[in-house]
């Protein structure tokens, strides 16, 4: 009898507006267990290589590709009155250091 795993990732913990130090550590955790905190930490834009193989084409879609879910993934994690502040941010890491320097 074969068995199939679903595995759904949790929700990422949602802030409010309060106790910004607690979220932002559940947060971090969550986006690493992801593999998707490497565009916190670093704002620098994949780059596409001059023609490209099929492997630097994959490597660089997978970049782009973790810098949206990255950020959307953050705009998922925060309240309505949260998101109007941070909704001009174009990158996850603009989202971050602003929410940082505000909380």
């Amino acid at each position: 009898m074969a068995t199939s795993s679903i595995f759904s990732a949790p929700s990422p913990p949602i802030f409010t507006g309060d106790n910004y130090h607690a979220w932002s550590v559940k947060m971090e955790a969550y986006l690493r267990g992801l593999l998707l905190w490497e565009a916190i930490e670093s704002d620098v834009g994949a780059e596409m290589p001059e023609n490209p193989t099929l492997n630097q084409l994959k490597v660089y879609e997978e970049k782009v590709s973790r810098k949206y879910r990255d950020l959307s993934n953050l705009h998922a994690a925060v309240d309505e009155t949260i998101f109007t502040r941070i909704m001009a941010c174009k990158t996850a890491k603009q989202v971050w250091d602003k929410l940082k320097i505000e909380f």
